[in-house]
């Protein structure tokens, strides 16, 4: 079983959906999918990872008291973007996922935290987002996985990627600034003169050390004016841009058992979905294990707050028991699964199927692969008529079947995508999907084409045909029938 903890920064993943759901032509029904579409990504970077928690940003953090102008150039946030992310949390803690949001803290400072409560247990952590700032966490038990390319970045990577280790990337960033969060570096230093002077000086206190010292014989006066006038700067850019690794969060969480989102409830009990009273299957098991040991006091660097002072409960990353979830539909009747279907309809989560017969129709659709009800309301989308299980959802179910040995992406590009597995002793197979293979395959015209997601998110597009016909080239038996939104498109 695979032990090592995920941590999933959830704004990282969901903001590139909700962009593409409201970008061009996209339509109403799309940005009221937008939830369902980051649990289903959040489903499928956890299906070989037991143990994940998803990390959030809770708004207005101590970042703003120490720089008002810090992300002062992004829009204003949207309204039902929040709606739609609020609801993807909601729906990813009834799916058993531990969701932590610490207010005064972003998914950032949240994630350092989870790493340190992990590595004082000896867990191994691979954090997905595509936050450049938490390459400053990659070292022999940390890695980063790039939510845009799907790219893995060990130590060796993070050097490829930026020039520099990942125990520089703090000074790094400090030196060029960061403009999407509107944190101004050192002027005129952009990334090659910054990969210059740390590898030279390995840190900034370093680079400083040398100015006054007068053993810096190599530098333009117009570098040292920049770095004069930085310095002044320096112990708050470097405040604001460094992650906080004493936040209090729920770690032992992650030692509970999650099980496929369905309705968490036992049959004697209810459970409330947006107003509406539903029924339920079984109750939760939950085992918490662990025990007392402090963390390593980390050296403050300037101008960094050293936070209070703390003391933790590392908890074992592995599991002390093994459960069993039935995959029983819920309820039990076809006239309870109406109402069921009626009221989840109601509650306004599930609206883009249209009716309460379309609900019903999913929920039937997701039995067929041994879905409960809510798992899949989330994984299916109706597409000309047809229930569609998100690609996602077709290698999940390969996997999950067990008749894989191993199914997975070796190639990701805007151009083509290839995925190989293997059926228990068969050869290997691997097919691969380019764009040129959706051109063909397309039939709607060129002017459909443009506003199409083959345009707006080729490499997603790609990846997407890919995965499904190997699934259902290989494993017929188990998702063979199904296609994904993508190819109905």
């Amino acid at each position: 079983m695979n032990n090592e903890l995920l941590l999933i920064d959830l704004s990282s993943l969901a903001r590139p959906i909700w962009e593409a759901a409201t970008s061009g032509t996209g339509s109403s029904a799309a940005r009221a999918s937008v939830a369902t579409e980051v649990v289903n990504r959040v489903q499928a970077l956890a299906v070989t990872h037991p143990h994940a928690a998803i990390c959030c940003d809770s708004g207005k953090c101590f970042r703003h008291d120490l720089l008002p102008s810090y992300k002062g150039t992004r829009p204003e946030r949207d309204a039902a973007m929040l709606h739609q992310f609020q609801l993807a949390e909601e729906q990813l803690k009834r799916a058993g996922f531990p969701v932590w949001k610490v207010a005064g803290f972003e998914a950032d400072d949240v994630i350092a935290s989870a790493c340190g409560q992990a590595l004082a247990c000896d867990g191994d952590v691979l954090i997905a987002s595509s936050d450049k700032d938490l390459l400053q966490l990659v070292g022999p038990k940390v890695r980063v996985k790039s939510l845009r390319t799907g790219d893995v970045l060990d130590e060796a990577a993070v050097v490829a990627k930026l020039g520099v280790r990942s125990s520089q990337v703090l000074d790094y960033l400090s030196l060029v600034g960061d403009a999407s969060d509107n944190v101004q570096g050192a002027k005129g230093i952009g990334p090659k003169r910054a990969v210059e002077l740390l590898t030279k000086w390995q840190t900034i206190k370093n680079l400083y050390q040398a100015i006054d010292a007068d053993t810096h014989h190599d530098l333009t006066d117009g570098i040292i004016a920049s770095l004069t006038e930085f310095r002044t700067r320096w112990p708050l850019v470097r405040q604001v841009l460094s992650l906080r690794a004493d936040v209090e969060i729920p770690f032992h969480e992650i030692t509970v058992e999650r099980q496929a989102p369905a309705m968490e409830a036992s049959v004697n009990e209810t459970t409330t979905v947006d107003g509406a009273t539903v029924s339920g299957g079984e109750p939760v098991r939950q085992t918490v294990v662990g025990g007392a040991a402090e963390l390593e006091q980390r050296q403050v660097e300037p101008g960094e707050s050293p936070g209070p002072s703390t003391q933790h409960a590392p908890v074992s990353l592995s599991p002390r028991v093994d459960v069993e979830w039935d995959k029983q539909l819920e309820p039990r009747s076809m006239s309870e699964a109406k109402d069921l279907a009626r009221m989840l309809f109601d509650s306004r989560l599930f609206a883009a199927y249209g009716t309460p017969q379309g609900v019903l129709a999913v929920i039937l659709s997701g039995r067929e692969i041994g879905l409960p009800a809510m798992a899949s309301l989330r994984a299916f989308h109706i597409m000309d008529g047809k229930s569609s299980p998100s690609a996602a959802t077709i290698v999940a179910t390969v996997i999950k079947s067990g008749k894989s040995r191993y199914f997975r992406c070796t190639e990701r590009t805007n151009e083509q995508a290839t995925f190989v597995t293997q059926r228990g002793d068969d050869p290997p197979m691997s097919l691969t999907f380019t764009i040129a293979d959706g051109k063909l395959a397309w039939s709607k015209g060129a002017e459909k084409w443009a506003t199409s997601g083959w345009t707006k998110n080729p490499a997603d597009m790609v990846v997407a045909r890919a995965s499904s016909k190997l699934a259902r080239l290989v494993y017929p038996d188990v998702v063979g029938g199904f296609y994904s939104p993508e190819e109905l498109e």
